[in-house]
């Protein structure tokens, strides 16, 4: 799911205490008209009353006119607006106050989420995915062609690098949209595309440099734009995560937290897989969290300098023939870009 269930219930503590402030604030700005127009108070009552006067009159005669009402609540409260704006107030200084008109601090409007708790819902997953400011800069809308070598043939692709890098890019755009759909704002939906044996994990393979980490951001920010939960770490934070809470038997929240969204997020970045001090911990946790994921319907996204082959030396044939068998594997080309930047 996109946010667990203590993230929603404190969200909508939140709206709570904003309807509890927003109903303090109105009753002490009622208060201070009350002690400036003593006369405030009786017009306020008067409506009340008035309304189970016609009532009861409503009760002897069988009917009840509506119109008779409406008037006279009307008179009162244009005699109300008066007093306000003689006495220097505007003249709905008495009415509550709502952060957001649209849902009235709800969250919700007909039953649907409101853009205000879509916000805090996206900021939420934002903070959480450990992406919040680099994602301005890497996504899809800025991803430049020009640091790629457009005059050379790649060897045993018929194609320039830029042009191929031009099909990767398409190639996530459309795995972003198929797997990360525009609707998660509005209905929890499984991230199942409901065709079987489909493959929403892409490992990136190349040198230092050449846009892994990027395309991963990319995609990660359809994600989370669209309500998604995305959890990234570098392959040494994930693993430090996992020597902590199994090994060291650290109860810290962070790491908790971490350790809940590294499965059950819907989807988990792991960068410079490789990098990491690599042993039989590693290399059995590594499976695990493949292998939970992978049966779990979440996609993961890797990014290694690392070849297949290299990897089934590093990790063992059983995690790279689970890679194989459900990942997409895209090799990256190229220079490292960051030293044109």
């Amino acid at each position: 799911m996109a946010i667990n269930n203590s993230s929603y219930n404190e969200i909508m503590r939140e709206y709570e205490n904003i309807r509890a402030n927003n109903r303090a604030a109105q009753v002490r700005r009622i208060e201070e008209v009350y002690k400036k127009i003593p006369q405030m108070k009786d017009l306020n009552n008067s409506t009340g009353s008035m309304a189970v006067s016609r009532y009861k009159e409503s009760l002897k005669s069988g009917k009840i006119s509506m119109p008779d009402l409406k008037n006279d609540i009307d008179k009162i409260k244009k005699d109300k607006e008066k007093l306000l704006l003689d006495a220097g107030f505007p003249k709905d200084y008495m009415e509550i106050s709502y952060n957001c008109e649209d849902c009235r601090d709800t969250g919700y409007i007909e039953g649907k989420k409101c853009h205000c708790l879509q916000a805090r819902i996206r900021k939420l997953l934002y903070a959480q995915s450990n992406l919040e400011n680099i994602l301005n800069k890497e996504n899809f809308e800025n991803f430049s062609f020009d640091y790629y070598d457009n005059k050379n043939i790649l060897a045993g692709q018929n194609m320039t690098n830029a042009s191929y890098m031009e099909g990767v890019k398409k190639f996530c755009e459309r795995f972003a949209d198929k797997y990360f759909k525009q609707n998660r704002a509005e209905n929890d939906i499984a991230l199942d595309s409901g065709e079987e044996n489909d493959r929403k994990n892409i490992i990136f393979s190349g040198n230092t440099g050449v846009g892994k980490t990027y395309l991963s951001n990319c995609i990660a920010k359809v994600a989370l734009d669209r309500y998604y939960s995305v959890i990234y770490l570098s392959a040494k934070e994930l693993f430090e995560v996992l020597v902590k809470v199994k090994m060291e038997k650290s109860e810290e929240q962070k790491y908790l937290l971490l350790l809940d969204g590294i499965y059950e997020s819907d989807m988990l970045i792991i960068d410079d897989l490789g990098t990491e001090l690599s042993n039989h911990f590693t290399t059995t946790e590594f499976f695990h969290i493949i292998n939970r994921r992978i049966n779990n319907e979440k996609s993961t996204i890797i990014s290694t300098n690392l070849s297949l082959d290299e990897m089934r030396d590093i990790y063992s044939e059983r995690v790279t023939s689970r890679i194989r068998k459900s990942f997409i594997y895209i090799r990256l080309f190229g220079n490292d870009i960051r030293a044109r930047l």
